[in-house]
């Protein structure tokens, strides 16, 4: 393999692989995923260690699922991904991409059709 093939394969790698992980589920929103992460941020935090795998299994138990994206909706949220953000945890609404506004996510695209901003897809 010469270094061409080399640093195609790792580029590739790198592009495919990238995106932040948030959390997710059918019919649920910022609420519930505020109560549900928060209950399973508590449960993950032991006597002398935070355990990143109670806080997963636990939300999986609640119903969500962890994805990773690079355009993530404002039905995927945010929450603890290391050790220091289980005492800060971030806001769900976090580390959103630039194109998320033209997302059909966007709430304020919900509203009738004359009434919404430019950026809205029409039906």
């Amino acid at each position: 393999m010469n270094w061409r093939s080399i640093a195609l394969a790792l580029l590739l790698g790198f592009l495919t692989g990238c995106g932040m992980h948030y959390w997710q589920a059918a019919d649920r929103g910022a609420t519930e995923f505020g109560t549900d992460s928060g209950q399973c941020i508590e449960e993950s935090k032991g006597k002398y260690e935070v355990s990143e795998r109670i806080y997963r299994r636990c939300m999986r138990a609640h119903g969500w699922e962890r994805v990773q994206t690079h355009y993530p909706t404002y039905r995927q949220f945010r929450g603890p991904e290391d050790e220091d953000e289980f005492f800060s945890p971030p806001a769900p609404l976090s580390k959103r991409g630039p194109d998320l506004q033209r997302s059909m996510g966007d709430p304020v695209c919900a509203g009738p059709t004359a009434s919404r901003p430019q950026h809205c897809p029409r039906r």
